[in-house]
């Protein structure tokens, strides 16, 4: 007979679970192209990355001082453009997304990245 023994569990203080709450992130995909992003509301600033089929092509930084940022790459038979705008009064960002392959549009579009 067996005995599962519990992992002891340790309080987290009020501060961290506050600090835990102001990150907000995720992922989003658009064929070969992915978006990575992360949102530090305590700052405010979004960070994160975009890769087409894994490799990198751009970095993100956006804040309200420079709340635009347009991306873009190819990576052998892919070509991706990224226009991201975030709001920070209206707690949103957007995209504008084209995506290629052997030059054949296999997306393009915009719309709502996420709100928080």
């Amino acid at each position: 007979m067996s005995t599962a023994v519990a992992a002891p569990q340790t309080a987290m203080s009020a501060e961290q679970a506050k600090k835990l709450g102001q990150n907000i992130g995720g992922v989003k995909h658009f064929g070969p192209l992915t978006i990575e992003y992360s949102i530090d509301l305590a700052i405010p600033q979004i960070t994160g990355k975009a890769s087409l089929y894994g490799a990198p092509i751009g970095s993100i930084l956006l804040n309200p001082e420079h709340p635009d940022v347009t991306l873009g790459g190819s990576v052998g038979i892919g070509e991706a453009k990224v226009e991201l705008s975030a709001d920070f009064d209206k707690k949103e960002i957007d995209y504008d997304v084209e995506v290629s392959v052997f030059g054949h549009n296999v997306y393009k579009g915009s719309g709502r990245l996420f709100s928080w």
